[in-house]
């Protein structure tokens, strides 16, 4: 008689608020660490998953995600972290970074309306579903290595929601109204390595608000 697959919960996490008074759209810059909200919203999401049976983190390597992952870590036991790119920003944030987060933005960026109508379309941007891919990538690992116990994964908004569009096979310009708010995760259950329920889980349900958003704050970030 063959044997169920193992039944692995793993959690996708978007990182949590940053300290960013210039209202500056990040991208993949250097520098951008978590503010103090993003700090407490940290160490919620460190208190939800505390009794989880997580055996590893993977999280991306800027320094916002490693930050949230790290101040996660502490409240597990002796629960690694290991950064892998495969979790970084999405690659659109390159020609993003470095403007202000406001109604100008598409006049400086044109470009922008573009990846907003067809994420992928544009060379220098990815589609949904390659980065679905690279997102699913770590979380097959987790579930691989640690069947039954699963881990976290920490990344970016894009890459969330590109996983979150092709679970619901949706088109590629639903990629910006799934939203997955800073802090937020989704709760993502695996019967083997088939996708068998998700949840998404705001950061008011780990007892620390989202805060109001920002223009545009769900590209980027």
């Amino acid at each position: 008689m063959s044997q169920s697959p193992a039944s692995t919960r793993v959690y996708l996490v978007r990182h949590c608020d940053v300290e960013n008074p210039g209202r500056v759209l990040y991208g993949h810059l250097e520098g951008f660490r978590l503010s103090e909200k993003g700090v407490r919203q940290a160490h919620a999401l460190g208190e939800r998953l505390a009794t989880t049976p997580v055996r590893q983190i993977y999280a991306s390597p800027l320094e916002r995600a490693q930050q949230t992952a790290g101040i996660i870590a502490s409240y597990l036991d002796n629960v690694p972290v290991t950064i892998t790119p495969e979790l970084v920003e999405a690659g659109f944030g390159h020609y993003l970074q470095g403007v202000r987060a406001n109604l100008n933005i598409v006049w400086r960026k044109p470009l922008w309306v573009v990846h907003m109508l067809w994420p992928g379309l544009l060379p220098n941007d990815e589609t949904v579903a390659e980065m679905a891919r690279r997102v699913r990538a770590p979380l097959l690992r987790l579930i691989r290595d640690h069947p039954g116990q699963g881990g976290i994964c920490v990344t970016h908004g894009d890459p969330i929601q590109a996983f979150w569009v092709e679970a619901e096979h949706r088109r590629p310009w639903a990629l910006h109204r799934l939203q997955c708010a800073k802090g937020g995760m989704l709760e993502l259950d695996f019967e083997g390595e088939r996708l068998a329920g998700k949840r998404y889980l705001p950061p008011e349900e780990t007892g620390v608000s989202a805060g109001d958003p920002a223009v545009v704050d769900a590209s980027h970030a």
